[in-house]
């Protein structure tokens, strides 16, 4: 079944098409909240809820962009949703930062060691860098997400990526090929 006719089924309401969409996209999606929410389990929660955002507002889907993209978005806003209910988004001190983590030795030669560096991220950074880097969304909509300024967006990537350097170099990480 193509995209298209997954999409144009879904908007029928047609089970098949929705468990079609679940198979498809499943493991892309389960990706992203899992950057957000670093936990299998509350990665798992929030693709449930992801699919259920879908399913409800599957009509008002457009064909402008890529649905993938769409998709995306929705399951980065029900995460963002979800940690902002849960946690505050206040500013971590780096020098905590630097004492609080003793890590083993990770290996970097594949995306999963790259992700398990990013999740040693204090939370507020961890979500920046996801929503920068990751997903490409500039400052002002970061800032509009997460409720925070613009310039809290833009600081905070930058004590993420200097985090991150720390990181790198105490696994002994010269550089990522």
């Amino acid at each position: 079944m193509t995209e298209v006719d997954i999409i144009k089924q879904c908007k029928q309401y047609d089970k098949s098409a929705f468990k079609e969409l679940v198979r498809q996209y499943s493991p892309a999606l389960m990706s992203v909240c899992l950057r957000y929410m670093g936990q299998k389990h509350l990665a798992e929660d929030m693709l449930q809820e992801t699919y259920i955002r879908v399913f409800n507002n599957i009509l008002q889907y457009q064909h402008q962009g890529s649905f993938k993209a769409w998709l995306y978005r929705i399951a980065a806003t029900t995460c963002m949703k979800e940690l902002r209910k849960k946690y505050p988004m206040v500013d971590s001190d780096i020098a905590s930062f630097e004492n609080q983590y003793e890590t083993e030795p990770l290996e970097l030669n594949d995306e999963h060691g790259i992700f398990k560096i990013i999740e040693e991220l204090p939370l507020p950074y961890r979500l920046i860098f996801n929503l920068y880097v990751i997903e490409g969304y500039s400052h002002q909509e970061i800032a509009i997400m997460m409720g925070v300024a613009e310039s809290t967006s833009r600081t905070q990537l930058v004590r993420a990526r200097m985090m991150i350097k720390s990181l790198l170099k105490k696994n002994n990480v010269e550089r990522i090929a």
